[in-house]
């Protein structure tokens, strides 16, 4: 199945995480476009080394697929730092009912622009 949809998408978002979920999800992009994944590792190695030495290693480790993967696979790859928070979850939707989040959006698209869209925030065209 994996040969037959190689190279036929134009994003993956891996809420997986590992070297192997990361290798397929790479193989299944179109040259040129976008993998994200929720499961970097700034989480771990901030766990095993503190924030001061775990977030610039795992930052400088990301930096490095970045590059390898635009390089070797010519796609966009990309990570979020998150950690599972329910407190965090919590104080946000309290400000969100409080009308204390000013969340700007200066423009809409539809589904079908996605690449509009994220070419208008690149080029600083839009602010959110």
């Amino acid at each position: 199945m994996a040969l037959t949809i190689k190279g036929k998408f134009d994003a993956v978002l891996d809420t997986i995480g590992g070297s192997e979920t990361e290798r397929i999800s790479v193989s299944l992009l179109k040259k040129g476009r976008h993998y994200m994944t929720l499961q970097g590792e700034a989480a771990s190695l901030t766990d095993r080394y503190g924030t001061a030495i775990g977030l610039p290693v795992a930052s400088a480790v990301l930096l490095k697929k970045q590059i390898q993967y635009r390089s070797s696979h010519g796609i966009e790859y990309w990570w979020t730092f998150m950690r599972a928070d329910s407190e965090g979850l919590h104080k946000i939707r309290r400000l969100s009912e409080a009308g204390k989040l000013n969340i700007p959006v200066e423009k809409t698209f539809p589904i079908t622009q996605v690449r509009e869209a994220h070419e208008a925030k690149e080029k600083k065209q839009i602010y959110g």
